[in-house]
């Protein structure tokens, strides 16, 4: 399984680096079964996959063999997805839940 951050994820890591360890050990659970943990969205947030870290923090990711599968890759539309394998997990976002789901609407 191979992981790709996004800038905005990266960037909730430095914004709420006091859950790091935590945050890190919610990543490497994702990378062990991501479609277990993860709960898929639906909407215009459909082929994503939201996972709490703790009560009210989330972390956004999208499955790249789920999303294809699924048949959400048009819908996602990701500028790499032809050049990226199945077995990959994005990293999209990290925060609040509000504030989460409101950066994608």
């Amino acid at each position: 399984m191979k992981a790709k951050f996004e800038k905005a994820f990266l960037k909730g890591i430095r914004k709420h680096a006091g859950i790091k360890k935590q945050i890190e050990q919610k990543v490497r659970r994702i990378m062990e079964c991501p479609v277990e943990l993860g709960e898929p969205l639906k909407g215009n947030l459909r082929g994503f996959y939201s996972c709490p870290i703790k009560r009210n923090f989330v972390i956004i990711y999208l499955y790249c063999a789920a999303c294809r599968k699924r048949g959400d890759a048009e819908i996602v539309a990701c500028s790499d997805c032809s050049a990226t394998p199945d077995e990959t997990i994005k990293f999209v976002l990290l925060g609040p839940h509000d504030e989460a789901y409101n950066i994608q609407q």
